[in-house]
């Protein structure tokens, strides 16, 4: 339920087309009844942020949204088929000399009789919300209106140049044993960083000189050997037909790599069956002494079946200064250290909220980075969410608190990703001709304003740490935020 307000932005655009517009011209009692109900869609927007935050506490408000949801959806159905009848009169504008005025009039005394009940069902809402205790909420808005972020720098982190050091030499040690392939495992309950400090090393200048052949591929849930194979030919630059015969694109990786010292990286591994990594491993066996396998994962039992114990690294929750650290980076970058003080006091109460998780602590800092005062800080501090937080659900709170306050705009561009599987990797140019596509960035005849909010949107959900740069050109989000922003659709259609 909580894109709503996303999704009553998409019924405001819709109304404010020239095209919209002209079909309601010189129309007296149809634009009268439109402007209502235009009021009543503004009047019941005005406290869908408050009913998001609280119909996880309140059944009531939560009725109250599942019942708005449908009556939305019957104003979106009923809006879609008045572009339609736009359409229809302009084609025929172009192509004939008159149009049909009586198909127009006929539709017209249809639809107002629609759009009056539909005005009804809202005023009814409006009636409930005081009882409710519906608030507005204003300044959240507000604050990310005016504000431009820049692209986060992914390569720094806070409180892992020890761990960084400590895999990089377990990278360059020679095996004592004279193994040809060592497995490397970082391991760790998630949203610690693993994978950014795999990528930390994966770029350090000295594993890149030892290294000459090396190729990342990132594994999560649905294992497929094929699929994995494929990526590796594709990142090794290793020419293959493109089939789905495992046996014959094995044979060709394996050539490949024989006698080259190599590095591979493969990313959030799920898969425990030894047999089937076994299999797939089965053409590492062609490199040189001293290649190495980096293998990041969660689970304990993978990481005992896929390396030795002195070849397992456990990663560790940061340092409550560490985490201090990074918080200030994301919510004080560019601002005069003087006017912290205060601010600060609060952050680093907040920052004990986030429990060493780096992806919490960067979370909420995209939320405070454009906000200026102590009240407004004060407002995500003594949030209800941070109840939530443990050791199983992680930074959720945080996460749940960055999708709250972000504006109707930013929930459809960001619940739109929903699509993408896990792992999946973007361009900045590519989401946003997909957000433009799918109106959500404005209508047509704005292509050049599309372009400058689609960068806006973009760049404020890095800054929230909803998306993460992968590549130097690609991105992609992060497994939890996947999940999370999958959640928001599943309450959306299913509550």
């Amino acid at each position: 339920m909580s894109l709503l307000s996303a999704f009553l932005q998409v019924l405001f655009d819709r109304m404010a087309r020239p095209e919209f517009l002209n079909l309601f011209r010189n129309r007296t009692t149809d634009d009268d009844l439109l402007r209502k109900l235009k009021r009543n869609l503004h009047t019941i927007g005005a406290v869908l942020d408050d009913a998001e935050n609280k119909e996880i506490r309140n059944q009531s408000v939560k009725k109250w949204l599942e019942e708005l949801h449908d009556t939305f959806y019957q104003a979106e159905d009923l809006l879609d088929r008045i572009n339609t009848e736009t359409l229809r009169i302009k084609i025929e504008t172009e192509y004939q000399s008159t149009t049909s005025t009586w198909k127009s009039d006929k539709f017209l005394r249809k639809i107002m009789s629609e759009i009056e009940t539909i005005v009804e069902d809202l005023e009814g809402y409006i009636e409930q919300i005081n009882p409710l205790g519906l608030q507005v909420i204003q300044s959240r808005i507000q604050s990310h209106q005016q504000y431009e972020t820049p692209l986060v720098d992914e390569t720094a982190i806070f409180g892992r140049d020890a761990d960084k050091e400590k895999i990089i030499q377990m990278l360059l040690s020679e095996d004592a044993n004279g193994d040809n392939i060592i497995v490397v495992l970082i391991v760790g309950m998630g949203r610690l960083g693993k994978t950014t400090l795999a990528r930390i090393v994966y770029k350090d200048l000295r594993v890149e000189v030892s290294f000459p052949t090396r190729a990342w591929v990132s594994i999560s849930e649905e294992y497929d050997a094929t699929r994995i194979t494929k990526e590796l030919l594709r990142e090794l630059d290793i020419s293959f037909v493109d089939s789905d015969n495992l046996s014959s694109l094995q044979w060709k990786l394996r050539a490949g790599l024989t006698e080259k010292k190599f590095l591979l990286v493969l990313d959030d591994v799920w898969n425990s069956n030894y047999n089937q990594w076994d299999n797939l491993r089965s053409p590492f066996y062609g490199g040189s002494r001293g290649s190495k396998i980096i293998v990041t994962t969660w689970d304990q039992n993978v990481a005992r079946m896929m390396a030795k114990e002195r070849s397992i690294y456990h990663l560790d929750l940061i340092a409550e200064e560490d985490c201090r650290s990074l918080f200030k980076k994301h919510a004080f970058e560019n601002r005069d250290a003087n006017e912290n003080a205060e601010l600060e006091l609060i952050g680093n109460k907040i920052v004990k909220k986030c429990g060493g998780l780096p992806l919490a602590v960067k979370t909420v800092a995209g939320i405070l980075h454009s906000r200026t005062t102590p009240e407004e800080w004060e407002e995500i501090l003594i949030s209800e969410e941070w109840t939530q937080m443990d050791n199983q659900n992680g930074p959720i709170p945080a996460l749940r608190l960055s999708y709250i306050h972000l504006p109707s705009h930013l929930k459809r561009c960001f619940a739109y990703c929903a699509v993408f599987p896990k792992d999946y990797q973007f361009r900045k140019e590519g989401i946003i001709q997909l957000w433009q596509a799918n109106d959500l960035l404005g209508y047509p005849g704005e292509e050049k304003r599309f372009e400058k909010k689609g960068e806006k949107c973009f760049h404020e959900l890095i800054m929230r740490s909803l998306f993460h740069q992968s590549t130097d050109h690609t991105f992609s989000m992060h497994d939890l935020v996947n999940d999370f922003d999958r959640l928001q659709f599943y309450h959306l259609f299913y509550y």
